[in-house]
């Protein structure tokens, strides 16, 4: 290696239902397919104009061996991944929250972690995803000893009405 890691690139999913999967994941977080290539697999990014991919989904096997469910815990392996929303408007995590329980996605928990204001959802093949809202530096800034607290669920703030 040369350098430093620069961010995170992409996560590809080996899913059971490859239709299924790019429905949930255009509807739930407005993702767009930016390309496909000769295996089948998808490629998806939140701006449609956009050559580098979020998200590629691939086609599983008929026999290929399921994910460990999210519950119960504990288990081995990726817990969950998460996608931080281009917005300091707490009003664009409400309307992901609005979104979800739209299209039926089953919401897992919501959190104040103090630095970010989360949803924690399944996908059709219950991988865990975070959506996150940064939160402004001066929110945290004093209880830098335990900045990443879980402060309780922000099911209700979410549900209140904009505005």
């Amino acid at each position: 290696m040369t350098g430093p890691i620069a961010r995170t690139s992409h996560l590809t999913l080996r899913v059971t239902d490859l239709e299924r999967s790019r429905g949930f994941y255009e509807k739930a977080l407005n993702l767009h397919v930016i390309g496909d290539d000769p295996a089948g697999r998808l490629y998806l990014a939140a701006d449609p104009e956009d050559v580098a991919p979020l998200l590629v989904l691939e086609q599983a096997d008929a026999d290929a061996a399921a994910p460990r469910p999210v519950d119960p815990e504990p288990y081995i392996g990726m817990e969950h991944w998460a996608f931080e929303l281009d917005s300091n408007d707490f009003a664009a995590l409400q309307a992901v929250y609005r979104r979800l329980n739209e299209i039926g996605a089953e919401i897992h928990h919501t959190v104040d972690h103090r630095v970010t204001e989360s949803i924690y959802f399944l996908d059709p093949d219950r991988n865990m995803i975070e959506i996150y809202l940064n939160a402004p530096r001066e929110r945290f800034a004093g209880h830098m000893d335990h900045p990443y607290d879980s402060l309780g669920d922000i099911d209700a703030k979410l549900a209140a009405k904009v505005g």
